[in-house]
């Protein structure tokens, strides 16, 4: 398995990030915790949300490399849809880390 993850962080205002997560409001989620649900993206596939103090973790795993690459690829695009493409750049900050770990909620 391929994971990866990626840190959103607000840039300017700390309400950015609810504009993210109330858009993932309209798919299907389970709580994992106080803290974090999984929600099914399409074209994403399961992915782990967490809140980490003023930033969100999204976590995504795939069987290989270039559905991981899609993955990605679609977690960015509900970012560009929830805040227009040119806003997202300057409302939200992406980092995107490969992980050796799967999260054991996406396992």
């Amino acid at each position: 398995m391929h994971t990866s993850t990626a840190t959103l962080t607000a840039l300017h205002s700390p309400h950015a990030l609810s504009v993210f997560t109330d858009r993932l409001a309209r798919y299907r989620r389970m709580p994992v915790d106080a803290h974090g649900f999984i929600v099914s993206i399409p074209d994403a596939g399961r992915v782990l949300v967490r809140q980490e103090g003023r930033s969100l973790t999204l976590n995504v795993v795939a069987a290989d490399e270039a559905t991981l690459a899609a993955s990605m690829a679609a977690v960015v695009s509900e970012l560009e849809q929830g805040f227009g493409r040119s806003d997202f750049r300057r409302s939200i900050s992406i980092r995107w880390q490969r992980r050796d770990m799967v999260p054991v909620a996406l396992r």
